[in-house]
């Protein structure tokens, strides 16, 4: 992806747009016809958003805070962005710091780049399955990412890094961590916002990511590509791989993200 400097630089920018309502602490909150939240920071980094990707691709681009196209037109494309310009409007709102930018490449309806950027930290995570992938601080320092072995994990007595949303109970991740524990090890818990759950499963700080709500396909894509990058997956619940805009809708109703796919983890992810 030769152009991922320049992406990741156009992220950078939204994010600063970002950045300037959060820090103003004052920002208005409209509700969306699906009942959740928009800001101004949504807008203008969605804005600013579109502007550089048309400069630098040209692509057709699907993002949170515009119409989506019908699924003929989508499915047509051999190539296209999927985006969500502020993921985690409620963690925004709440001030919990737990909001990304999500931006995806998707090429024959499969993730191949993705980049999610945290504009409180300033780091990008970026790569996709034929690059690899690498987090770039604020300073502009870059490291590449890795995935943990589960069966390492296993053999060193070491729990299941069980990640989960935190604006959504779901008592179904709750059984999970049950049958998990019953039949695998130890379950640690952790609850984070937006697509940052990606990013530690990137970083060797996450095992297992199940979602039993809807999402959207700009809220998992890019994530999807940062772990195919370092050896995981996303599934449905069927257990097939999640592909993208191919489907009558770009409503996800939930998908189990691992961090090892190598690892049998179909017995133990009921649907």
């Amino acid at each position: 992806m030769h152009q991922y400097a320049e992406l990741i630089a156009l992220c950078r920018q939204a994010g600063e747009a970002i950045l300037e309502v959060y820090h103003r602490g004052d920002t208005e909150v409209w509700t969306k016809d699906d009942d959740s939240p928009l800001t101004e920071a949504d807008l203008a980094a969605n804005t600013l958003l579109l502007e550089g990707l048309a400069r630098i691709s040209g692509l057709p681009v699907v993002s949170e805070e515009m119409p989506v196209a019908g699924r003929e037109e989508r499915s047509s494309w051999v190539s296209a962005w999927l985006l969500d310009p502020l993921d985690g409007t409620k963690e925004f709102i709440g001030r919990t710091g737990e909001f990304t930018i999500n931006l995806a490449l998707i090429e024959n309806h499969q993730p191949v780049f993705g980049i999610i950027y945290v504009p409180l930290s300033g780091e990008a995570f970026y790569g996709g399955p034929q690059m690899g992938a690498f987090v770039q601080d604020a300073q502009g320092q870059v490291r590449p990412l890795q995935a943990s072995n589960m069966l390492n994990r296993l053999k060193e007595n070491l729990p299941v890094r069980l990640l989960a949303s935190r604006r959504h109970a779901e008592p179904t991740v709750d059984k999970l961590c049950q049958r998990l524990h019953a039949g695998l090890a130890d379950v640690q818990r952790t609850d984070a916002g937006s697509a940052l759950k990606f990013t530690l499963m990137c970083s060797k700080q996450g095992d297992i990511y199940p979602r039993y709500s809807n999402v959207s396909e700009w809220d998992i894509a890019a994530g999807h590509a940062l772990l195919r990058a370092v050896g995981g997956e996303v599934y449905d619940h069927q257990f097939e791989t999640m592909t993208y805009l191919n489907k009558p809708s770009v409503l996800v109703p939930g998908f189990f993200a691992v961090a090892d796919q190598k690892f049998d983890w179909r017995a133990l992810l009921p649907g």
